[in-house]
């Protein structure tokens, strides 16, 4: 089976990696930054946001809890493909940040292009993805979806696609998915 995966705000935790940057850097901001898109509505957003990659905080942002334990056993019994919306230039702070997780393939293609890319190339059976257009988009193409509920933006999501509460529970999602693509042929 192949298995795709999001890297920010799934396996890693982009948003705290951003507020950590935030307060180091001693800048301010008028909004919840725990809120979806801490980068889209900042002010300066391009600014910041090159500020923030052009740094080393894409190399060292935290796993969510089990995600690479949980992403490194499904790795041995499926193929597992990494796809962000970073750009292309970022790829090598990714592979960084990844080095210990073992995938078949990582691109790091842009936010214009992710959705083409994993809908017409990867062509997954189940992805881990946490944008909420995403997770639509992902389910109107076909293919089965599974989300983190942990985001605010992520609430009302489970009409396209099924939550998950913590990376433990990933390992029979995955397999009930299974299930149903195998009862699906």
């Amino acid at each position: 089976m192949r298995i795709c995966s999001d890297v920010d705000g799934v396996i890693l935790d982009y948003i705290q990696g951003f507020i950590d940057f935030t307060l180091r850097e001693k800048i301010s901001y008028s909004h919840n930054p725990k809120l979806y898109g801490v980068i889209r509505n900042f002010p300066n957003n391009e600014f910041v946001r090159d500020q923030f990659h052009n740094g080393d905080d894409l190399c060292n942002l935290n796993y969510f809890d089990n995600s690479l334990q949980i992403l490194n056993s499904l790795a041995t019994k499926h193929e597992l493909h990494i796809v962000s919306a970073l750009e292309p230039e970022q790829e090598a702070k990714r592979r960084e940040n990844l080095r210990d997780l073992n995938y078949h393939s990582l691109r790091c293609v842009g936010d214009n292009y992710k959705e083409k890319i994993i809908v017409e190339e990867i062509k997954p059976d189940i992805m881990l993805e946490d944008r909420p257009e995403l997770i639509e988009a992902f389910y109107k193409a076909g293919i089965n979806v599974i989300y983190p509920k942990w985001h605010i933006y992520t609430e009302g999501m489970d009409r396209f696609a099924t939550p998950f509460s913590n990376w433990l529970e990933v390992p029979e999602l995955v397999q009930i998915n299974s299930k149903k693509i195998e009862d699906f042929c």
